[in-house]
């Protein structure tokens, strides 16, 4: 068994992304706790809700440079 944390961490950077996704819930549910069953639905059901307005065209997306220098813009106003 592993136990040296550098080997861990090789052995958990060499996983294919899927998996290192569950290792992150993994981990953080071991420092956090479980996730409220209610609050992830009401997480999913967002993220559904907002790619369907991406579909419909009634959103857009804007890159984060855009984003943060049309901000920037407006507080110099």
């Amino acid at each position: 068994m592993i136990t040296d944390l550098k080997e861990i961490v090789n052995s958990a950077m060499n996983l294919n992304k899927k998996d290192k996704a569950r290792l992150a819930d993994k981990l953080l549910q071991s420092i956090h706790g479980k996730t409220d069953p209610e609050i992830e639905q009401a997480w999913i059901d967002e993220v559904q809700k907002r790619k369907d307005s991406l579909k419909s065209g009634n959103a857009s997306l804007h890159s984060a440079p855009d984003v943060l220098n049309d901000a920037r813009k407006r507080l110099q106003k």
